[in-house]
C-alpha cells in the first residue's frame, strides 16, 4: 500500500472525515484530499531521505522542548474505561460506537487518542504475527503492561527510587482470566512463564507445587515485586548486610542456593511483596495446595532452565514495547 492510501486508511480508522482531519492538522480540506490522491508522496519521500542522510527519526527533527512538553500519556482509570469500551466495539465490529469514541478523542483528547491507537497496533501486530483473531483479554492486559513499561521508562533503572517503584506497581492490575493462561506446574521444580519483557522490565508467572522452593538468593541492582495470584506462600527477606555476610549468591544459571532457616512471613492471595536492591529472599510453598505468583522485575530475566514456553500469543505481548 502506498503512502497516500495509508493516510486515508488511518484517517478512516480514526473515524475522521477529510474536513475534521484538515481542522486538526491546520490545512484545508482540499489539501487533505490532494494528499490522499497522491500529493503527499513527494514530501513524505523527501522527509524520509532527510532522515536517512541525517541518520535520525522524524521525532528527532522535533525540538526537545516540544517533546518534553508532551510525554507519552499515562493510562489513567478514566481513560482506561473508555479504551475498554472502544476495544469491545472494535472487536465486536460495532463501527458506530467505535467511530463515536474515536472521533471524540481525535477532536478533544490527545491522551485518549494515543491509547486508542495502541489498541489498533496491538490487534494488527497480533494478526500479522499470529495470523489469528485476538481476544479482549489479551488487548486490555497488553495495554496495562505497556503503561507500566512507559511509566518506568522516564528514568534510568539505577535512578528509580524503591518507594516510587512500589507505588507504581501497586497500581498494576492484570485480570485473573488473563493470568490463568500463564499458570502451570511441574513436579520436579517451580516453573516460570514469561508474559512480557522489554530491555529493563520483565513480567512473568511462577507456579509452585507443595514443597517447592527458590532458595535464598539476591538480584543485585534489580528491583522486584511479587503478587500472590492464588494460595499462600512463605517469604523470607534479609538485608544487604546479612546477604554479604552469609555470601548469599546472585540468581543466575550457576547459582546453587541454600535453604534459609530464619524467620519467614506468610503471604496470601492478593498480597504484594517487594524486594529492594541487594536484598536477598527465599520463596517456599509450605502449604498443601498449588500456588501461583506474578513477578515484576525491573531488570534482566533470571538465567536458568526453569522457564516454560508459552503459546505463541505471548510473543506479541513480549515484543510490544521493544
Amino acid at each position: 500500500m502506498n503512502k497516500d492510501k495509508q493516510i486515508a486508511k488511518i484517517r478512516e480508522r480514526m473515524g475522521l472525515t477529510q474536513s475534521e482531519l484538515a481542522d486538526l492538522v491546520g490545512v484545508s480540506e482540499n489539501t487533505i484530499a490532494n494528499w490522499e490522491k497522491g500529493g503527499a508522496s513527494k514530501w513524505i519521500n523527501n522527509l524520509s531521505k532527510l532522515c536517512q542522510v541525517l541518520n535520525c527519526s522524524l521525532n528527532d527533527l522535533v525540538s526537545n522542548d516540544h517533546l518534553n512538553d508532551n510525554p507519552l500519556p499515562e493510562l489513567t482509570p478514566s481513560i482506561f474505561d473508555t479504551v475498554k469500551s472502544y476495544c469491545l466495539a472494535v472487536l465486536n465490529q460495532d463501527k458506530k460506537e467505535a467511530t463515536k469514541i474515536s472521533s471524540f478523542a481525535s477532536l478533544h483528547d490527545k491522551k485518549l487518542r494515543y491509547w486508542l491507537d495502541q489498541v489498533h497496533q496491538i490487534i494488527e501486530q497480533y494478526q500479522r504475527e499470529i495470523k489469528d483473531e485476538i481476544d479482549y483479554e489479551t488487548v486490555i492486559n497488553t495495554l496495562v503492561l505497556q503503561n507500566l513499561s512507559l511509566q518506568l521508562s522516564y528514568t534510568f533503572p539505577s535512578q528509580v527510587q524503591f518507594d516510587s517503584f512500589c507505588n507504581l506497581v501497586k497500581q498494576f492490575n492484570l485480570t485473573n482470566n488473563f493470568l490463568e493462561r500463564y499458570i502451570s506446574f511441574n513436579h520436579e521444580s517451580f516453573v516460570r512463564k514469561l508474559i512480557f519483557k522489554t530491555q529493563y522490565l520483565a513480567v512473568y508467572v511462577i507456579g509452585w507445587e507443595p514443597g517447592q522452593i527458590a532458595e535464598m538468593h539476591h538480584h543485585g541492582t534489580y528491583l522486584d515485586a511479587m503478587w500472590v495470584i492464588k494460595g499462600d506462600i512463605q517469604h523470607c527477606l534479609v538485608s544487604p548486610e546479612e546477604c554479604s555476610k552469609k555470601k548469599i549468591p546472585f540468581e543466575n544459571f550457576l547459582y546453587k542456593g541454600k535453604k534459609y532457616s530464619g524467620k519467614s512471613q506468610t503471604f496470601s492471595t492478593g498480597d504484594w511483596i517487594f524486594i529492594n536492591r541487594f536484598h536477598a529472599h527465599q520463596i517456599e510453598n509450605l502449604s498443601n495446595q498449588n500456588v501461583a505468583t506474578l513477578h515484576i522485575r525491573f531488570g534482566a530475566l533470571p538465567e536458568d532452565d526453569r522457564w516454560e514456553k508459552h503459546q505463541e500469543e505471548s510473543v506479541t505481548i513480549r515484543h510490544q514495547m521493544e
